[in-house]
C-alpha cells in the first residue's frame, strides 16, 4: 500500500480519498447555505439603507424647518424622469425650497444613495414613482401638495424565506418595513 507523508503523519491513498470525499460533501452543504445568507444580508442592507434615507429626509425637514425631497435619482442628473424611474439606480435627498420635486441650483444635497447590489430589484408602486417631499412638520407630500403614501419593494429573486422587504410610507411621513415572501419572484408592490 502506498503512503503519502504529510509532515510527520503518513496517510494511505484510501484515507486520503475518504478525507477528500468528506470535504467535498461538506463544501456542497455549506455553499448553498452561504449563498442564501449572502442574499439575506444584501436584502437587509439595501432595505435598511433606503429606510434610513426616508428617515433622514423626514428628520432633516423637521430640524431645518425646510421641505426636503427624496427621489430615485443621482446628484448629476437629479431625480429620474418618470419614464426612467428606478430606485435600483440610487436615490437623492435634497433641500427642495420650492417644493417642486426637482433639484434646482442652490438646493443642497443631503444624501446620495448608491445603486443597489447586482441581483436586487427596488421598485415602487405608482405614488412612489414621484419625488416624496417632507414638510417641516414631517408629513409626506407629492410635488403638487397632495399627501404621499405608497410602497417601495426591495427584492432578491432568490428562493429564500421572505425574499422581499416592503417599505410602506404613511401620509404622516413614517416608514414601516414588512418582510414579504414572494417565493423567489420579484413582482412590483
Amino acid at each position: 500500500m502506498e503512503r503519502f507523508f504529510v509532515g510527520v503523519v503518513g496517510f494511505t491513498t484510501i484515507e486520503l480519498m475518504v478525507t477528500l470525499t468528506i470535504l467535498v460533501v461538506l463544501i456542497g452543504i455549506a455553499v448553498p447555505s452561504f449563498s442564501a445568507m449572502t442574499a439575506q444580508n444584501r436584502l437587509a442592507t439595501a432595505a435598511n439603507d433606503l429606510n434610513a434615507a426616508f428617515s433622514l429626509a423626514r428628520q432633516t425637514a423637521i430640524v431645518r424647518n425646510a421641505p426636503v425631497a427624496l427621489c430615485a435619482g443621482d446628484a448629476t442628473a437629479g431625480c429620474h424622469a418618470p419614464a426612467a424611474w428606478s430606485w435600483s439606480r440610487g436615490w437623492l435627498v435634497f433641500i427642495d425650497r420650492d417644493r417642486d420635486g426637482t433639484r434646482d441650483a442652490g438646493e443642497p444635497v443631503v444624501q446620495i444613495g448608491s445603486s443597489s447590489p447586482v441581483g436586487l430589484v427596488i421598485q415602487g408602486n405608482a405614488p412612489m414613482r414621484k419625488p416624496v417631499i417632507f414638510s417641516p412638520m414631517g408629513f409626506a407630500t407629492q410635488p403638487g401638495g397632495a399627501f404621499s403614501a405608497g410602497t417601495v419593494r426591495v427584492c432578491t429573486p432568490t428562493r429564500i424565506e421572505h425574499n422581499a422587504r416592503d417599505l410602506i410610507l404613511s401620509k404622516s411621513g413614517r416608514v414601516r418595513v414588512e418582510p414579504v415572501d414572494l417565493a423567489g419572484a420579484c413582482s412590483p408592490p
